[in-house]
């Protein structure tokens, strides 16, 4: 008796994934393996050489590198045989500030700045907001240098990534952390309020807000400066005075000059990036390692950003390596919805030209299949994709050529070879000689 899947599956069909876990079709690893090469080219040509990180991490060193909530979110087992606790990668970012600090002053000079990327699975337990378990990220960190012309340089470079994939209707989201969340700290709510207030402004709900903190026994400049937040996003140059005017005194004044810095330098590199610019000075979320600026991108009918990061200086010190640091992430799973919203394909995912070569129901001698092999290697020696298909029939065997993009057929039976080439006017037969 024969089985279906879903009984070899255990009867449940789909539901055989864990939650959050998904397979890839032969045209989705296409798009995929696009996407990396065409942002690692990218990334290479400015300077970041590649650098690969475990799969596997000792949960409390990993654990240096993330928030309690973050922590929570790592998927740890008990190694077999060590006994010791593991985590899966759930953040590369720490994995960097921890490769570096073993290698630094041998294999890493202590006298240059470090531009390092990567392409890697990061994997988190769900949560409602995040449903996916593997995250699929190419991204960069750029290690030693503090100056406002390094944030600078990762704004452009997530531009350029966007645009060298095909992205054209996205916006580059600009924040500094020390703005909201300085505010919030000068506030001194306790842990419950700050929350909320953090999720007031992500909805920029300024009644709420205000809500939240009238009643509160707090300084009314700093009260009026954090609901003040919530109007504050918007275009860059028009935005920043008046933030200025409207968080003056409140001890943000450092976390806008660099923005404005940062601009200064965006302006002198030239292009039309600064047109994709926009501020978010109510951004508190994220991980709480960011320590200046941060960047989050966002292209239409994507929930969740398509590239993402900021600056982390404080990050590396826990690995006893103080350097100032900070870098970006794609998120190639957001890039690809993002294209598909636009109508747009994935540069450098097209197939290539090919042959199938297939064999007729019943011709399975050994100098039949011979002929089979050599027909597609010569074809692979000349550059095209070619395989054997086996037991399939002359109509059959042109469906599929016509749907794998192959433009060639050879097909034998009884009676020997017979090559085919497809035009504008269909299948054509063409001399074969064996």
């Amino acid at each position: 008796m024969s089985e279906s899947v879903d009984e070899v599956a255990g009867g449940v069909g789909a539901a055989v994934l864990p939650s959050g876990a998904a397979d890839r079709l032969p045209a989705a690893c296409r798009r995929r393996r696009a996407l990396k090469t065409r942002l690692l080219s990218t990334f290479e040509a400015w300077g970041y050489e590649p650098v690969a990180t475990p799969a596997v991490e000792y949960f409390d060193v990993l654990a240096r590198g993330l928030s309690e909530t973050d922590r929570r979110g790592c998927v740890r087992f008990i190694a077999a045989g060590s006994g010791e606790l593991v985590t899966l990668r759930a953040d590369v970012t720490p994995q960097i500030a921890r490769l570096v600090a073993q290698r630094w002053g041998g294999e890493l000079a202590v006298d240059v700045v470090h531009r390092f990327s990567y392409a890697a699975e990061v994997l988190r337990n769900p949560t409602p907001e995040r449903t996916q378990a593997e995250v699929h990220q190419v991204g960069v960190e750029l290690l030693g240098d503090g100056d406002p012309a390094a944030d600078a340089e990762l704004v452009a470079l997530a531009d350029e990534s966007l645009r060298a994939v095909g992205l054209r209707e996205y916006r580059l989201d600009l924040a500094h952390v020390r703005v909201a969340r300085g505010l919030l700290e000068a506030l001194d709510l306790p842990a419950p309020l700050e929350a909320e207030a953090k999720a007031l402004l992500a909805r920029k709900d300024r009644g709420g807000l205000t809500t939240l903190l009238e009643p509160l026994d707090r300084s009314p400049v700093l009260r009026e400066a954090t609901v003040a937040l919530c109007d504050l996003f918007g275009p860059l140059p028009t935005l920043l005075p008046r933030a200025e005017q409207a968080l003056a005194g409140t001890g943000v004044d450092e976390a806008l000059a660099l923005l404005r810095a940062v601009l200064e330098h965006l302006e002198r590199w030239g292009g039309d990036v600064l047109g994709r610019l926009s501020v978010d000075l109510g951004e508190a979320r994220g991980f709480d390692y960011y320590s200046g600026l941060r960047i989050r991108g966002w292209a239409r009918g994507v929930r969740h950003p398509v590239v993402r990061g900021g600056r982390y200086d404080g990050l590396p010190g826990r690995y006893g390596v103080p350097q100032p640091a900070t870098g970006l992430a794609v998120d190639l799973a957001a890039v690809e919805q993002a294209l598909t919203v636009a109508g747009l394909g994935v540069p450098g995912a097209e197939l290539p030209d090919a042959h199938l070569v297939a064999l007729a129901p019943g011709v399975r001698d050994a100098s039949s299949r011979a002929l089979a092999q050599a027909r597609a290697r010569e074809a692979q020696a000349q550059g095209r994709r070619a395989w054997v298909q086996p037991e399939i029939d002359l109509a059959r065997a042109k469906q599929l050529a016509r749907g794998a993009g192959a433009t060639r057929l050879t097909f034998v039976d009884e009676g020997g070879p017979t090559r085919w080439s497809q035009g504008p006017q269909g299948w054509t037969a063409m001399e074969e000689t064996t």
